[in-house]
């Protein structure tokens, strides 16, 4: 892979020259000089040549890199083999900026104690390029001999997704960081990060045609406030009859009730990045978890469409994991083709992207209140740069439920 350094033009000639890939095609027959074992071995075959031609110095030299590479290749991958980790969280799921615990089991079965081990690629993105390193997980500075070690790990989760996003592996580079031993870990338990949820105050109390479990009564129902009596119809239940109207009139009589109704709100959340700016998805994500979790939480039915065909929630704690599931599932860097076209956008109650400037736009509407205009929204712009919890507090309250009527 070609890997070329830009330098500003203001740096030297010197500089530039020192810091340009001229020869990309020639990097796979030098990339074992990446790991610094490597130049021990050229510094090895350096002093036998100097043996040979020069003076016995340098066998000297030669045996004591050779012992010094055998030492720490050879220790490192003797740890890495002798110790069994396991490795999982006591909680499957977890929102972003959470504390959360992991529970490590390392038993060691050498007889001397290892030093140095860590596991990398757990709850670590992948990096793209090869020249950056990953930062580990979890990294031990002593294990006990012929024992099993249990840890407790607090850590807080930064990036919503499903981890680990690849293989999970043990190293240990102990004692002198010339090479690394490295093995796939197999015990490993999995994790889910949900986006970062803000609290909104209030539920939206949105009126509709399909009942709900609160809300305004719009019509006649089994349940909510008491409207009145009527004659009893064949196919109502029997715990409707009012026994007290019934013995004054002598035939059956029903309560009848209003039922809370509530319309189905399609919520479609652009799953587009804009490259210059990478974590403009990720305040976008986060806003529309807090608003989905804001209607779940006062019933009202949802349809999500986030970069995926359109995910009927459920009711109850099933539904709020499903829409947690939906948008953990995202890529970091979005879907490939996430492109909205303007028909779904128009049949949107509640569509979450972003305008030119970065910022997370929120608009929202119901083209069922007149079929015959679409343009009845209301716009609001969620300022990256600002407080996105008090900025959602203060316009959801005054916008839902006028906005979001069917």
């Amino acid at each position: 892979m070609a890997i070329v350094h830009d330098v500003p033009e203001g740096k030297g000639l010197v500089a530039r020259l020192l810091t340009t890939d001229f020869c990309p095609w020639a990097n796979r027959f030098v990339f074992w000089l990446r790991e610094p074992v490597g130049w021990f071995v050229l510094a090895t075959a350096a002093s036998v040549v100097v043996g040979l031609y020069v003076a016995p110095i340098g066998w000297t030299l030669a045996a004591s890199l050779a012992s010094l590479i055998a030492v720490g290749m050879l220790w490192p991958a003797v740890a890495v083999h002798a110790a069994e980790c396991s490795l999982g969280p006591y909680q499957q799921q977890v929102h972003e900026d959470e504390p959360c615990e992991l529970q490590l089991a390392v038993r060691n079965r050498w007889p001397l104690p290892i030093w140095g081990l860590a596991i990398e690629g757990y709850l670590d993105r992948r990096q793209e390029t090869v020249d950056e390193a990953n930062v580990p997980t979890v990294a031990l500075a002593f294990v006990r001999a012929m024992a099993t070690s249990t840890y407790r790990i607090s850590i807080r989760p930064e990036m919503r997704g499903r981890y680990p996003d690849g293989n999970a592996v043990l190293t240990c580079s102990f004692p002198f960081g010339i090479w690394t031993a490295k093995r796939k870990l197999k015990d490993v338990s999995p994790i889910t990060v949900w986006p970062r949820v803000y609290p909104i105050a209030g539920q939206a109390a949105i009126a509709g045609s399909r009942a709900a479990e609160s809300g305004e009564g719009q019509r006649r129902g089994r349940t909510g406030d008491f409207l009145g009596v009527r004659e009893y119809r064949r196919g109502d239940s029997v715990r409707q009859v009012n026994w007290i109207a019934t013995a004054r009139s002598g035939d059956l009589v029903v309560t009848e009730r209003s039922g809370p109704q509530c319309p189905t709100v399609l919520v479609i959340v652009d799953t587009a990045i804009d490259a210059a700016n990478p974590d403009e998805l990720a305040d976008r994500v986060r806003v529309a978890a807090s608003l989905l979790a804001n209607l779940h939480q006062s019933s009202v039915p949802l349809r999500v469409h986030a970069g995926s065909p359109c995910l009927a929630v459920r009711r109850g704690r099933e539904g709020f994991i499903q829409i947690m599931d939906r948008l953990a599932d995202i890529p970091a860097d979005g879907f490939a083709h996430s492109q909205l076209p303007d028909s779904l956008k128009a049949t949107a109650s509640l569509l979450i992207s972003s305008n030119g400037r970065g910022e997370v736009l929120v608009c929202i509407s119901d083209p069922s209140v007149n079929p015959r205009s679409t343009d009845r929204r209301a716009h609001r712009v969620i300022c990256r740069n600002r407080d996105l919890s008090a900025q959602l507090l203060s316009f959801w309250g005054e916008v839902c439920d006028e906005n979001l009527v069917a």
